[in-house]
């Protein structure tokens, strides 16, 4: 495959970084560790407001020029053209790339195996957190009021025993040795250790979020958006800008939305890249269900999820055009019940609607995120707080569309992860790893039930 090219990237200037004493701006949120003494802030100079979306100052109908400031590098000034967004299922920060120090990435906010949760029993244990060698677990509880206990209030201690019988599956991590292609892409491109979920919560009112700047008041998976309400996709139509869906399997999740939701297969995804003729948003989903679900969803394999998320990546590395006029994101939806010890911090209520109880003023659980396209930074980890609407404001940002509630319009645009002015991955890497499937991961959950408890 051809992977490079040396011609010389357009772009903007590249964006300064603020002296030290441009940390006061989110010092609001120290208490979580976004910013810890001894490192330089991230906050870009043309970052006029941080301490005002802190306070939620911004509302619907505001743009990035508002609500970040008028030399936010923004619409048509912007050097790539397509965003691919692909959200995959239910996993964690920590339960994905705790060993990440191990591996050279180093500025990071990992767990350690002495964070620990306590099993009621009797008798009373803690467990501590374990290598997880088993490919296929049994489900993990992230449901609405499952979620709000292991959070605790800032504890972060029920995710054991929400999760009983065999809880302590929720304390189990991955590595390098289980997740190659996944290191690989953090340790290259760029991630955050501030990336959460929208919500406290299950699957749908955390897509919700992505989608619409809010759950519309739902808690639970599965339930009904209403239809009529603003979505991104809306968005994009308004301003004559394009969008769709790519999914691996039958269904994507949008047809929640109804039927223009639909999608089309990944045959025709592969078509269009080949055509170059992507739209200006490019949703991607997995498999969601049967023989070849590829979500990371427990139980199946969760390298069955990795091997999709390479299969889309390196296909737009290898249109080295579309490579040099695209920004590639991946993340997931929540966490899916596995162990984080980062405490969400709190956050805008996006709107009037409310929720029986609790309310949408928190993160979620920490959940990963990846960054690639050429102007990624090399190795870049942000500690910058931000969720699924910062993904949203990225959209907003790029296509110049207003805010649809306060969550989104406060929400950070990803843009301290890149670098326009002097792309370091105009020519792509050619020494990723294989995301094959490991023969004795598949073996053995071919050969076993989901695992539960500890190994």
């Amino acid at each position: 495959m051809a992977l490079g090219c040396g011609a010389d990237a357009p772009g903007e200037p590249d964006a300064a970084v603020l002296p030290d004493a441009g940390v006061d701006a989110v010092a609001d949120v120290a208490d979580v560790g976004v910013v810890d003494a001894g490192r330089p802030s991230q906050v870009p100079a043309f970052d006029l407001h941080a301490t005002e979306r802190l306070g939620c100052t911004f509302g619907k109908g505001d743009t990035t020029v508002a609500s970040v400031g008028p030399d936010t590098p923004h619409g048509d000034k912007l050097p790539f053209k397509h965003i691919v967004f692909l959200m995959m299922e239910n996993r964690s920060f920590d339960h994905y790339y705790s060993h990440l120090p191990a591996y050279g990435v180093t500025d990071v906010d990992v767990a350690t195996e002495a964070n620990a949760n306590p099993d009621p029993g009797p008798p009373l244990t803690q467990i501590a957190r374990f290598h997880e060698t088993r490919y296929c677990i049994q489900d993990v509880n992230h449901e609405w009021g499952a979620v709000h206990l292991q959070y605790d209030e800032g504890k972060m201690d029920g995710f054991v025993v929400t999760s009983n019988p065999g809880g302590a599956r929720a304390m189990g991590y991955h590595d390098e040795t289980d997740l190659p292609y996944y290191y690989w892409a953090a340790k290259t491109f760029g991630i955050s250790d501030r990336h959460f979920s929208p919500l406290l919560g299950p699957t749908w009112p955390n897509r919700f979020f992505f989608y619409g700047g809010t759950a519309w008041g739902r808690t639970k998976t599965p339930d009904t958006p209403p239809l009529n309400e603003p979505k991104i996709t809306n968005l994009l139509e308004d301003a004559g800008r394009t969008w769709k869906i790519y999914r691996d399997g039958t269904l994507s999740f949008a047809d929640a939305f109804g039927p223009k939701y639909a999608g089309s297969p990944m045959s025709q995804f592969d078509a269009d890249l080949a055509a170059d003729a992507l739209p200006d948003l490019v949703l991607v989903d997995p498999s969601f269900s049967g023989s070849n679900q590829n979500d990371e969803h427990p139980p199946t394999n969760m390298q069955l999820g990795q091997k999709f998320t390479a299969r889309v990546l390196n296909a737009l590395m290898a249109y080295p055009k579309i490579w040099h006029e695209t920004v590639f994101i991946q993340s997931y939806d929540e966490h899916g019940g596995y162990y984080d010890h980062v405490v969400p911090p709190a956050a805008c209520v996006p709107d009037g609607i409310t929720v029986p109880d609790y309310a949408y003023d928190h993160y979620g659980i920490r959940i990963p995120i990846l960054v690639a396209s050429p102007w990624t930074k090399k190795g870049y980890v942000s500690h910058l707080v931000t969720d699924l609407t910062s993904i949203t404001r990225f959209i907003e940002n790029r296509f110049d569309l207003p805010a649809m509630t306060k969550r989104d319009a406060n929400a950070w645009p990803l843009l301290d992860m890149f670098d326009f002015a002097n792309p370091p991955y105009w020519d792509v890497p050619v020494s990723m790893p294989s995301a094959e499937l490991s023969a004795a991961g598949a073996d053995w959950c071919a050969k076993n039930p989901p695992g539960t408890g500890k190994p």
